[in-house]
């Protein structure tokens, strides 16, 4: 064989190998590129070899590391921010220890067990709302601060949002830690119970408190990454300020309520709305049934056609609501694609203006934030728990307000919606929570939960009761039940089955008591649903809208029924319109 030959085989060989090799780094980029990052670490390295812990036991010690940390800030507005304390007797003693690290590797570990109040340049700090401070549950650490040293600590965020943001699992920090950066954190019982009012802190306790601040910052990075995915061979640093938009609505909202109140509204969704999918239904078992009930394989827009008896155009509808025309003989079919429905009567209302183009415009069944078209549910941008407190001309025909959003959207919207409703009950007095005082419909009665109590233990365990107990459960019933002489069995069970319940005077739901604050001194009711879509677009941006919606809707509605005579001047007064003045 030629030398010619030769080199043209070895050539050939080479860019086979060089295709095969494409081939392979192609088809599976991501699994390579993936191991690289959490092997190596490329871009969100937790470089602890490098980390600097400065240890303050005084205010004036204080004053130079706050100012570094400050500096930090000017270029990365986040700190990565965590508390240690110890309990006594059962009971917690004030903070020990604040920590807060930036993203150069410092870790300042403030003991404020021997300072015994916070220097002002810390204060600053902690309240400067344009510093994010994140960790696992910072909120709660942040209520210690506050309640321990009357500091308010402003813009905290707990990283388990941005994890459930991203598409991962809400994790603690040890795992999101391990998850993430491929590092194990050091989560021993003994040195998170160990005692940080020490004179002095052992080097095991300052690496496991710098650890976790600076292990928050760095987990911060990766998710902030994580959330605008980009090209590989770009190495440029995120944009802060894309990443704070998308954050912004999860700043100083405790996860456990927030996510509790996502998952308790899907659950409610589901009852009520339906997950929506485009996919076939996957085969489940009978046990699992009950968690996919809502699944169906159909649009939820069916963009059918609703014609006047003249032809003019009215609205969309689904084809149930068509169908139920044709079969109550209201309507007659006029054409098959699209389906179309002709009324036999005249409306009570035409289409007019934007609003009534808006209901002529067919819809996209996608999620209206990312475009997602396999999966969707039903999302109230205002919440059902106060539009079913409005009167009968604002909550019915509001498909306006009824958005198709992808599961992953639907819970980031379910989630973000607790700030609001925080919000609204702090200013409303309505607290949104069960446990909050006037929420209960029912309270417990003590005086009935004693004598609950002492006709319980004496039907089920009278003789091992010592007799001193006994006779003192036994003049809580009689005092009790003053018309009887004597205990006896049928008196016990009577009292072992005693209600303890009593009606709570000061109940009002939360969503009533809003909408009656809204009504009587908030500018009316078209506000309140200004609020929440505003707040929707703020949080949510979404991107594929249908179109003509809009956050004045519901007031130019009614405008138009006002000038129609088809709506009372009490109900645009609820609103916060003004009424029309009739000629005399």
């Amino acid at each position: 064989m030629s030398t010619q030959a030769t080199n043209r085989t070895k050539h050939l060989a080479v860019l086979a190998a060089g295709l095969g090799l494409v081939y392979v780094l192609a088809r599976h980029r991501r699994s390579i590129l993936g191991t690289l990052i959490r092997t190596c670490n490329l871009r969100f390295p937790l470089n602890l070899n490098h980390k600097r812990i400065e240890v303050i036991n005084s205010v004036h010690e204080s004053q130079s590391v706050i100012r570094e940390l400050k500096s930090h800030c000017e270029t990365f507005k986040v700190l990565g921010f965590d508390c240690e304390w110890i309990t006594v007797g059962g009971s917690r003693r004030p903070v020990a220890l604040l920590q807060l690290s930036s993203h150069k590797g410092l870790c300042a570990l403030f003991r404020l067990c021997h300072m015994k109040q916070i220097p002002k340049d810390l204060r600053e700090l902690l309240e400067d709302d344009n510093v994010i401070k994140v960790g696992v549950a910072p909120q709660e650490d942040a209520m210690k601060l506050s309640h321990d040293f009357g500091v308010g600590v402003a813009s905290t965020l707990d990283l388990r949002f941005m994890a459930v943001m991203a598409g991962h699992k809400a994790e603690g920090l040890g795992k999101l830690s391990k998850t993430h950066l491929n590092f194990v954190l050091d989560k021993n019982w003994r040195l998170a119970c160990s005692n940080w009012e020490a004179k002095q802190l052992e080097p095991a306790q300052l690496n496991y408190a710098a650890n976790d601040a600076l292990a928050a910052v760095a987990i911060f990075q990766k998710l902030s990454a994580d959330l605008e995915p980009r090209h590989f061979w770009n190495l440029r640093a995120v944009k802060f300020d894309v990443v704070r938009n998308k954050i912004e609505p999860f700043l100083d909202v405790d996860f456990t309520k927030g996510y509790a109140a996502s998952l308790a509204l899907d659950r409610a969704s589901s009852s009520s709305t339906h997950v929506l999918t485009a996919k076939p239904k996957p085969k489940i078992k009978k046990r699992q049934q009950c968690r996919f009930l809502g699944t169906q394989s159909k649009a939820f827009y069916d963009n059918c056609l609703l014609e006047a008896p003249d032809g003019e155009l009215l609205c969309t509808i689904d084809r149930r609501k068509a169908t139920w025309y044709l079969n109550q003989n209201l309507g007659t079919q006029i054409n098959e694609q699209p389906f179309t429905v002709r009324l036999n009567f005249e409306p009570a209302g035409r289409a007019v203006g934007d609003v009534g183009r808006y209901y002529q415009t067919p819809k996209e069944n996608q999620c209206v934030v990312c475009g997602r078209r396999d999966a969707y549910i039903r999302k109230n941008v205002v919440p059902r728990e106060y539009r079913k407190h409005f009167p009968v001309v604002m909550k019915s025909h509001t498909s306006h307000d009824v958005l198709l959003l992808c599961p992953s959207c639907h819970q980031k919207s379910n989630i973000s919606d607790h700030k609001i409703r925080t919000m609204l009950g702090n200013k409303c007095e309505a607290p949104p929570f069960k446990h909050s005082e006037g929420v209960c419909k029912y309270t417990e009665d003590k005086e009935l939960k004693r004598v609950k109590s002492a006709g319980k233990a004496l039907l089920l365990q009278g003789e091992r009761i010592p007799s001193p107990k006994v006779a003192e459960m036994h003049k809580t019933l009689l005092d009790y039940y003053a018309d009887e002489t004597e205990i006896s069995q049928e008196l016990l069970r009577r009292a072992a089955e005693l209600d303890c319940r009593v009606e709570n005077e000061d109940y009002c739901q939360h969503g009533e008591k809003v909408v009656q604050m809204y009504c009587d001194k908030y500018g009316g009711l078209v506000e309140l649903e200004r609020l929440w879509r505003e707040h929707f677009l703020h949080t949510m941006q979404p991107k594929f809208l249908p179109e003509l919606w809009n956050v004045n809707h519901n007031a130019s509605r009614l405008e138009v029924r006002a000038s129609e005579g088809r709506v009372d001047n009490a109900d645009l007064l609820v609103a916060g319109l003004e009424p029309v003045v009739k000629d005399s």
